[in-house]
């Protein structure tokens, strides 16, 4: 887009209409857009119906999201224990382990355990120039990888803190995070909440602008919803806090999980997510933000998202067995996921190249349904975040769609391919 057009439409939106007024009339779009969806069920029954159902599962998204509310501040400060496993990372592990340290939190409360898992790079260096200035940093050296979960699971081990943070090797904590993550924990019901994680470098190009809509979307509107009935399926892996009592009782359950019989580890967070969640709530923490270094490049990042909807399906099965047994509205929705994201790559040949071919017509009713949900995913993106890259919403919303959804069925076909993915 030019751009002086870019210029005047940003103006046009700032100054000439009220953003969250415009937001409710795209919803307005999107529900009109329904009802002429509903009239096409003779038409093209499998469309119609995909149509209906992802529609008003997304809004029902929203809808969740606005309700949910951080819990009022406290004064429960229990011990915590940041646990930062690390593989090839010398570029961040020292920025990250720093950040840690510069958290406001009472530092006698603190404990950092950082692992260099077989690294072939200068990762070790760095962690060991932070225990220069930090000589209470415990640094674990494997010669040999050994996996990131038995990372995960040795710093468990090691760990003296009430509380567990694991934190990506790539991401980088807010000052003043750790307490409005841990003040949920007051709840012994609680057993893990993941905070809020945007994108680091999101400036960097196309890729990570569009990533950087996705995350935030995310969380934002998908934990929270989650969140609201203390079932948060996936507390992600780049900034989330766990009961360490609670972990301990899942740990060598966790650690020898298999997938199809295959000893796999592309799916640590959402795998030790679902062990919890049987038993006790998981929450969403939005004041406690993190930021994280998205993958840059195409190789990076489809090798990313195949490892991520890996992790999906696998864990998405197991949730299925025990989901049921939570509040009735998350379960239908999760089953709702679930049923719509299978059908996404069947809709999409039907109506992109069946019907045309027999039936000589035009996917209308999908690529304006497309583009009426993109649009509420920007301009929701633009109107809490204020980014002026908001438009990239909308590309994400797309690109993940009509690109990305062709992932799945090479996923279900690979799970049992253990290898890491994003290196």
């Amino acid at each position: 887009m030019p751009k002086p057009i870019k210029k005047a439409f940003r103006l046009f939106i700032a100054k000439n209409i009220n953003r969250w007024a415009l937001f409710v009339f795209a919803i307005y779009l999107v529900l009109v857009f329904m009802a002429i969806t509903t009239r096409q069920l003779k038409n093209s029954m499998l469309l119609a119906t995909y149509g209906i159902i992802v529609t008003g599962y997304i809004l029902s998204r929203f809808l969740l999201s606005y309700f949910y509310e951080a819990i009022p501040d406290n004064d429960y400060e229990p011990s915590v224990t940041f646990v930062v496993p690390a593989m090839n990372e010398g570029g961040a592990i020292k920025k990250t382990l720093e950040y840690i340290y510069q958290a406001d939190y009472p530092r006698e409360k603190i404990e950092v355990i950082t692992i260099n898992d077989g690294s072939t790079d200068n990762t070790l260096d760095k962690m060991r120039e932070v225990k220069r200035e930090h000589p209470e940093l415990i640094v674990v050296n494997w010669r040999k990888n050994k996996g990131k979960k038995r990372g995960m699971a040795k710093g468990v081990r090691l760990a003296r803190g009430e509380i567990i943070v694991f934190i990506d090797s790539d991401s980088f904590i807010h000052r003043d995070s750790i307490k409005p993550l841990v003040k949920y924990f007051q709840d012994r019901e609680v057993g893990a909440v993941t905070g809020h994680t945007d994108v680091y470098n999101w400036k960097e190009n196309y890729l990570t602008k569009m990533q950087a809509a996705r995350y935030f979307i995310s969380f934002d509107v998908e934990k929270s919803a989650e969140g609201l009935f203390g079932c948060v399926t996936c507390c992600a892996g780049c900034f989330s806090a766990y009961r360490r009592e609670y972990v301990l009782e899942v740990l060598d359950d966790w650690v020898m999980q298999k997938t199809l019989g295959v000893d796999c580890h592309y799916g640590d967070d959402r795998s030790l997510t679902n062990y919890l969640l049987r038993k006790y709530k998981m929450k969403y923490a939005p004041e406690a933000r993190a930021s994280t270094i998205a993958p840059h490049t195409t190789k990076q990042f489809f090798k990313q998202q195949l490892r991520w909807k890996k992790s999906w399906v696998a864990e998405s099965f197991r949730a299925m067995l025990f989901i049921w047994k939570k509040n009735p509205l998350m379960a239908l929705s999760f089953y709702a996921e679930i049923l719509l994201t299978f059908l996404s790559p069947i809709v999409l040949i039907k109506a992109f190249f069946w019907d045309p071919a027999i039936h000589q017509t035009v996917p209308f009713l999908y690529l304006m349904g497309l583009i009426l949900i993109s649009f509420v995913y920007a301009l929701f993106y633009y109107i809490k975040t204020g980014n002026k890259s908001w438009w990239w919403g909308a590309a994400a919303a797309w690109f993940y769609a009509i690109v990305m959804i062709w992932q799945l069925p090479y996923a279900i076909l690979t799970l049992r391919d253990a290898k890491w993915g994003t290196r």
